[in-house]
């Protein structure tokens, strides 16, 4: 299975807990791009509304599912069309630097 299918995987599991069904049925999730050998990801997250009330949570959720996907060393997350998207973008800069911490100090 390639990294693709392991990451499409990975999103099916990842679901709104309101409406019950998975991001990418949802389509909240789109432009999905993976570069197989350097394994970077990128996507971009669009929350079913603009006022979603937990847009926050499910790039959150989107994010950890991709990271955890075995061969995935880079993720990048954009969201989009929702009111609190930077706020957003601020949270999944944060996760990505406190990955950049642990390894930092794995390497030590």
């Amino acid at each position: 299975m390639g990294l693709k299918d392991k990451v499409i995987e990975a999103l099916r599991m990842v679901y709104d807990p309101e409406l019950r069904q998975d991001v990418l049925t949802l389509q909240i999730v789109k432009d999905l791009e993976v570069d197989e050998k350097a394994g970077k990801v990128s996507l971009v997250v669009r929350p079913t509304t603009y006022f979603c009330p937990i847009g926050i949570q499910l790039a959150l959720m989107v994010k950890n599912a991709v990271k955890n996907v075995e061969g995935v060393k880079e993720s990048h997350i954009k969201v989009v069309d929702f009111v609190w998207a930077d706020q957003a973008m601020k949270y999944l800069k944060e996760l990505d630097k406190k990955k950049e911490g642990k390894e930092e100090n794995s390497k030590s």
